[in-house]
């Protein structure tokens, strides 16, 4: 798989993953039974808090434990994750304490009314704030987890296209048969789902842990999106372009290996034809001596031709045994 496709799978899964932190408004259209929860915990009488004290106390909920998609996956954890709670006084009503959020924190219902109207020990503070980091924690792990597969989902879609372009060019150059291009593309395929779930789980599960983050998040996802989109039409042509490339260099290997071949094949031409001029001139001169020879007269005459015919022969690469007329004479 190339550094393109990592790129491009990594940048579509994080630009489609959102995180969103839960508001008071969230908080009031989605799950309106809690929001006395949020504006009254740990108030005795009188008024409700602020808009402001009330959001600090949203704010002290474990961030990941009050982040989804959207407001409603958001008010609805928060609705669960408090669906124990109460928001414990530090210093306790009865001693003095007041209904503010830096003298509230949100603990379990049964350690908070077991505790009655004691104070909070430093002890007891640190372990809830433990508590809170842990469940931190453990909630970023469950929303990466479940963002992890939509990233997955959206690294094999963003990679698959292309790595079936390029291996089915390599292909059509001869490089690979089609078993081992559908292998490579699926095995490219695969490697293109892990790098957009791998990317979708620490973008998410670390930007539901640090609002701030998840802040940053949205606001450069548009240029994620953008950056996916660019990176995937630049991979595009530059598949056709090394495909170009590879096609070109394969011609002209291909074309000097031909003129090699044919170089070769003229050179052997020329050779026989040499070979075969050799002959005829040494034809010709055995043929000229063979017209030009004396004719003696009577059997003495006869016997000098026919031993200067077999000489002749000879020299042309003859023997008595081809001649049917001449063969009793070997």
């Amino acid at each position: 798989m190339s550094e393109d496709s990592n790129r491009n799978s990594g940048f579509n899964a994080a630009a489609n993953n959102h995180v969103r932190h839960v508001t008071l408004e969230d908080i009031a259209q989605f799950t309106p039974e809690k929001v006395n929860h949020i504006y009254r915990g740990g108030i005795r009488q009188g008024a409700s808090r602020t808009d402001t004290h009330s959001q600090q106390m949203v704010d002290k909920i474990p961030a990941s434990q009050r982040s989804g998609v959207d407001g409603q996956s958001a008010a609805a954890r928060t609705k669960e994750y408090l669906s124990n709670k109460d928001a414990s006084h530090v210093n306790p009503h009865s001693k003095g304490g007041s209904a503010h959020p830096d003298n509230m924190k949100w603990e379990n219902r049964s350690t908070n009314r077991a505790r009655s109207d004691k104070p909070m020990t430093p002890k007891e503070q640190r372990t809830i704030d433990a508590k809170a980091n842990l469940d931190n924690l453990s909630g970023a792990v469950q929303r990466g987890m479940e963002a992890g597969l939509k990233g997955a989902v959206i690294g094999a879609v963003t990679a698959l296209p292309f790595s079936f372009l390029r291996n089915a060019l390599r292909v059509s150059r001869g490089e690979m048969t089609s078993q081992e291009a559908a292998m490579e593309t699926g095995k490219e395929t695969l490697m293109g789902g892990a790098v957009g779930g791998v990317t979708a789980f620490t973008v998410t599960a670390v930007a539901s842990a640090f609002p701030p983050i998840a802040i940053a998040l949205t606001a450069v996802s548009p240029a994620l999106l953008v950056a996916g989109g660019a990176g995937m039409v630049y991979e595009f042509f530059k598949i056709l372009e090394d495909h170009k490339l590879q096609v070109r260099d394969c011609y002209n290997s291909l074309t000097e290996k031909q003129l090699s071949y044919l170089q070769q094949v003229e050179d052997e031409m020329i050779y026989e034809h040499k070979k075969n001029l050799r002959f005829l001139d040494e034809q010709k001169v055995v043929s000229e001596e063979i017209i030009n020879y004396p004719q003696g007269n009577g059997i003495q005459g006869a016997l000098d031709r026919l031993q200067h015919a077999m000489m002749n022969a000879q020299r042309v690469g003859l023997s008595l045994s081809d001649s049917k007329l001449l063969s009793s004479f070997d």
